[in-house]
């Protein structure tokens, strides 16, 4: 399998060098020049700086920064350690148990023509999504990361979600993906969904028997993957953007549509989704994530951060927002923390006070 992986990465590399990594369709003009090997990370703490707008209930408190990690394109923590995917190079791991002073302090660059894209933790692997396909990557020392296996997944490997021992891809062109990660060091595919070519799968998030799939100009697409040999197809909603993120709780999905902002989705009946509510952020809404009753979203050209109300679905308010320095590509949120990936402008750790 190393060898075939090796194989595909050298047949790959001219793709990535020309800019065929400009994958999402707001891509900045930066993210498109031949990568440059990043110096080592150095903190660049800043003074508690707050972004309040009168009458919003949310205070967004930047309280620490490091701008030397390349490009970061997504974010997963656990453990005190933010797990970045650059998409200058590959991963980089941050030490951020000191949200004031967040610090590099290892760094894994897989061969050939890898750039990071999308990075998920499933205890106890690491999973990076470095364009190329999936690497399972051990991070019980997270000053030394090391590869321990690799999916070659068909397309080219945006995001992931491990649940119940399997990887769902997202393959953008390859579509959704499924590989059966019993053995970590030799990932076995199982499955392929959606034609290859006919669509842009950006991201997919797995809640008990479905997938949810964000597939840019086709909106939402639900999959039943009870069995992960067998995906099938239950349910659609096209929405008026392009969906570029996805993460679903309860009855609804929360989707990140681009230039259409936030859309919520009722997928209590998966057979039929509905447009419950939305809420139109001022730039391009790239990112998603939840906390409590606030749906975070990145919002891209605009570089904001935006705390979005959804208690009531069918009625999403403005809570609160942060004006970051640059695009607002990914964000994780933990224990009171917003992490956000700003691309050549690094990562953020932003304190989130939210009632």
């Amino acid at each position: 399998m190393q060898g075939y992986r090796l194989s595909s990465r050298y047949i790959l590399a001219g793709l990535f060098l020309t800019g065929f990594i400009a994958l999402t369709s707001c891509q900045s003009a930066v993210d498109k020049a031949t990568p440059t090997a990043p110096p080592t990370a150095t903190p660049t703490s800043v003074p508690e700086q707050a972004t309040v707008t009168p009458g919003l209930p949310v205070q967004i408190v930047e309280v620490g920064s490091n701008d030397s990690l390349g490009s970061p394109h997504d974010i997963v923590v656990s453990g005190g350690y933010a797990y970045v995917a650059d998409s200058f190079a590959g991963l980089r791991v941050v030490d951020v148990n000191d949200p004031a002073d967040p610090r590099q302090v290892g760094v894994l660059e897989p061969g050939g023509s890898a750039r990071g894209q999308g990075v998920t933790y499933a205890d106890p692997y690491l999973y990076f999504a470095d364009g190329l396909g999936l690497l399972v990557v051990n991070v019980s020392d997270p000053t030394s990361p090391a590869e321990m296996g690799f999916y070659d997944s068909p397309g080219l490997a945006v995001k992931a979600q491990v649940s119940g021992g399997f990887a769902y891809v997202a393959g953008r062109e390859g579509g959704l993906s499924i590989a059966d990660l019993s053995d970590p060091a030799d990932p076995q595919h199982v499955s392929n969904y959606f034609k290859a070519g006919s669509v842009h799968v950006l991201d997919v998030c797995v809640s008990g028997s479905y997938a949810y799939v964000a597939m840019e100009g086709n909106g939402l697409r639900i999959v039943d993957v009870s069995d992960p040999a067998n995906p099938q197809e239950v349910g659609s909603l096209d929405t008026a953007g392009d969906t570029e993120a996805v993460v679903a709780s309860g009855a609804y999905a929360y989707l990140a549509d681009g230039s259409e902002g936030l859309r919520i989705v009722d997928v209590s009946d998966p057979a039929d989704p509905q447009e419950a509510g939305f809420y139109d952020t001022p730039g391009y809404a790239q990112d998603v994530a939840l906390v409590g009753h606030y749906a975070l979203v990145g919002d891209g050209v605009s570089r904001l951060l935006l705390a979005i109300d959804v208690s009531d679905p069918a009625d999403p308010q403005l809570g609160g927002e942060y004006e970051t320095p640059g695009f607002v590509w990914g964000l994780y949120a933990s224990d009171g923390y917003a992490y956000v990936a700003v691309g050549e402008h690094g990562l953020l750790v932003l304190r989130l006070a939210l009632e």
